[in-house]
């Protein structure tokens, strides 16, 4: 539906829907800003940024169930909490020339919108239950209380009598822009919140690397994230680089690696003070295997391998059961004019963030 065909539309039901509002909330526009006129352009002004997607034969029911849950709203956000301030609810002011309003000055919020939709408007009991969103078992019941207090009253013929003549006042289109291009901006930021929470939560944390500085080396940032340690039983094969499988025993590191089957590092059995180790071994391209085993009674947290080619997070593997060692190892780019091990530096981290141990010395 567009502007032009709910525009068409809304003029004819506007007068009925500001009738409906004054049923709803007393209010007859007299000194008080006439609050019954700005809760029927909501509804209507919630339905017109929606009218893209309303059949044109159904837009009075939206606009109309629009205005019934903004009535229970403003009655909810009125109510005096116990022991807690808030604002004093609206007196209701009945209407002079319909006597029957007075009775729905006592009707508690719901149970007015159901007199106010059945008895004035005229709707069923099922088209009652739609607006309200309950059942029609709920709606009957808050009926039957509704009619009750009506007949008590000595106006109550069975039927509505027309009350106040319907709002003058024309249909509001300035107001309805205005809000529609509201709701638009603030549906496109809710938009852009939600797509950048969405990232943030997918998005892996990044510890940070520095793969350089400004002393001139050339070096850049790396992601370094936290090292991940398997276990793994004896014999069993990992996939540590391309070309390039390593395996642990009792006995130590095993790896195999293009041009060399079969190596073999001691794991040196348990020791008081963390050790570290360092071996390299042939990749592909300019890249090379290193790997090491670290001799530690404290498990590592990190294992990280600082090169002129910036600083790589190792991964580490170990038996079960804390054999009190454990193997490191990494595929990084190094430069060979440097040696086999491209001059790596390799530290290795507690929990806490100390270092337990670091290759050409002790921490």
């Amino acid at each position: 539906m567009d502007e032009d065909e709910f525009t068409a539309l809304a003029a004819e039901f506007w007068p009925r829907a500001v009738r409906t509002a004054r049923l709803l909330t007393g209010d007859r526009g007299e000194g008080r800003g006439d609050a019954a006129e700005r809760l029927a352009r909501a509804a209507l002004a919630r339905v017109y940024a929606r009218r893209r997607r309303i059949p044109a034969d159904d837009a009075e029911f939206y606009v109309r169930r629009a205005l019934v849950r903004g009535h229970l709203r403003r009655a909810r956000r009125r109510r005096l909490p116990v022991g807690r301030p808030g604002r004093a609810p609206v007196a209701y002011t009945p209407d002079p020339l319909d006597p029957l309003t007075e009775v729905l000055a006592g009707l508690p919020p719901r149970r007015r919108a159901v007199a106010v939709l059945h008895h004035w408007d005229g709707l069923s009991l099922r088209e009652t239950a739609a607006l309200l969103v309950c059942s029609p078992g709920a709606v009957r019941a808050h009926a039957r209380r509704a009619v009750k207090a009506l007949r008590a009253h000595p106006a109550y013929t069975g039927t509505a009598l027309p009350g106040s003549p319907p709002v003058s006042r024309p249909l509001p289109v300035p107001f309805l822009r205005t809000a529609d291009r509201v709701h638009r901006r603030l549906r496109r930021r809710a938009s852009a919140l939600l797509v950048t929470a969405g990232a943030l939560l997918l998005t892996p944390p990044v510890l940070g690397a520095v793969r350089g500085g400004a002393d001139g080396a050339g070096r850049e940032a790396v992601p370094v994230a936290r090292t991940t340690v398997r276990v793994v039983t004896p014999g069993e094969h990992v996939g540590a680089a391309p070309g390039v499988e390593l395996w642990l025993t009792r006995e130590g590191t095993h790896w195999s690696a293009p041009r060399r089957p079969d190596r073999f590092q001691p794991a040196g059995g348990r020791r008081a003070e963390a050790t570290l180790t360092l071996r390299s071994g042939p990749a592909a391209g300019r890249h090379r295997f290193l790997t090491g085993v670290l001799r530690s009674p404290r498990e590592p947290s990190r294992v990280e391998l600082a090169t002129r080619e910036g600083t790589f997070t190792a991964r580490v593997v170990t038996l079960a059961g804390s054999p009190g060692w454990s193997a490191w190892y990494v595929d990084a780019p190094v430069r060979q004019s440097e040696g086999p091990s491209g001059g790596a530096t390799v530290t290795a981290y507690g929990v806490s963030g100390e270092i337990l141990a670091r290759t050409g010395g002790s921490p």
